[in-house]
């Protein structure tokens, strides 16, 4: 890596990645995860990022990935090879009605409908190789909230196949919002872990990580937030879903507020103190909604995503294609991105 950002997780990249050291087989006696947020269709802008990882050749440099609701399913593509295709559904496959679609709140149907994703998309059109992420070294671990307790809960060890794509499910299942909640093999109901761990750096840290690299998709991490408590929704999630998951809705503004002070800090404040990094994206189109359809936005936000992560490393600019501004403000779709090509280019000329 060409002149990385002078921080300690960045440092034992290098030293890694200088060194050829591979998952599994490390002899520096350090643990480095990755920490992957969601954030609905703002999870493009963690694809970039991790894009950008793969491009690389920084993957083997990690020992476990966490990733929470879409931030999760950046990973699982990732950790299969295929971080660009990954990415290209948000702009491609799922900016559309059949997806994402606010409309159909007015008769009660999921405003996301995370089947589509997991099972048309992830299985069909853009199949997610599930025998990758299994046989990957290093292990991803998927945070969820638990129904009945309100906690978070981390799935992991899968396995089959099924079991990854069910994790993605129950990850990326925001209650009400995009359904119901999803059973588990154990018989356990699970929902979408951002309600109890939006970045699973705490998760991270107790389970042994002495460097984390945290991948946001909010451009500052002082608007970290869970957003205005709707008495009327916890109302609606107590009667439909459950009173822990009410309350842990409720209690949002706190696990946020500890959240922020945490990523504001290098250290994570728990035992052996892991050191933090946090990778932002930037640029002028480092914003994106998390219910953003138009291609162009999305794209812009994936760049923006590579672009921190290549920042943060000191190397190229993104393969993302340059877009019209104009081309922003519309609302149908564009034409198709060349991005498998550009990027096919960059690895032409290395």
């Amino acid at each position: 890596m060409a002149a990385a950002a002078p921080d300690p997780v960045a440092a034992l990249v290098r030293a890694r990645r200088a060194s050829g050291s591979r998952p599994g087989a490390r002899d520096d006696g350090c643990r480095l995860a990755l920490c992957i947020e969601g954030g609905g269709m703002r999870g493009v802008v963690a694809g970039g990022m991790v894009s950008a990882l793969e491009a690389l050749g920084l993957v083997d440099c990690i020992d476990v990935v966490y990733g929470t609701s879409a931030g999760a399913c950046a990973g699982a593509y990732m950790l299969a090879g295929q971080a660009l295709q990954g990415t290209s559904i948000f702009y491609e496959d799922i900016n559309n009605p059949t997806f994402l679609r606010i409309g159909r709140v007015l008769i009660r149907r999921p405003i996301m409908r995370v089947d589509y994703l997991i099972d048309h998309v992830m299985r069909r059109s853009r199949p997610l190789d599930t025998a990758a992420v299994l046989a990957s070294p290093i292990p991803l671990v998927m945070m969820t909230t638990d129904v009945e307790t309100g906690k978070a809960h981390a799935l992991r060890d899968f396995p089959d196949g099924d079991s990854v794509l069910e994790g993605l499910r129950a990850t990326t299942r925001l209650p009400l919002v995009a359904g119901m909640p999803v059973t588990w093999r154990d018989g356990r109901q699970l929902v979408d872990g951002a309600l109890t761990e939006p970045i699973a750096v705490e998760t991270a840290a107790v389970e042994g990580a002495t460097h984390i690299l945290v991948l946001t998709t909010r451009h500052d991490i002082g608007t970290v937030d869970g957003g205005k408590v709707r008495p009327w929704f916890a109302r609606m999630l107590a009667r439909h879903v459950s009173p822990a998951v009410a309350d842990a809705y409720r209690a949002r503004a706190a696990i946020y507020a500890r959240l922020s002070v945490i990523l504001a800090s290098d250290h994570v404040p728990v035992a052996g103190a892991p050191y933090l990094t946090v990778v932002s994206p930037t640029g002028r189109w480092r914003k994106v909604s998390k219910i953003e359809k138009r291609s162009g936005k999305l794209v812009r936000g994936a760049d923006a995503g590579w672009a921190a992560v290549m920042r943060w490393a000191g190397e190229e600019p993104s393969p993302y294609p340059d877009t019209p501004s104009r081309r922003l403000r519309k609302r149908g779709r564009p034409r198709r991105f060349r991005v498998i090509r550009r990027l096919r280019g960059l690895e032409r000329r290395e």
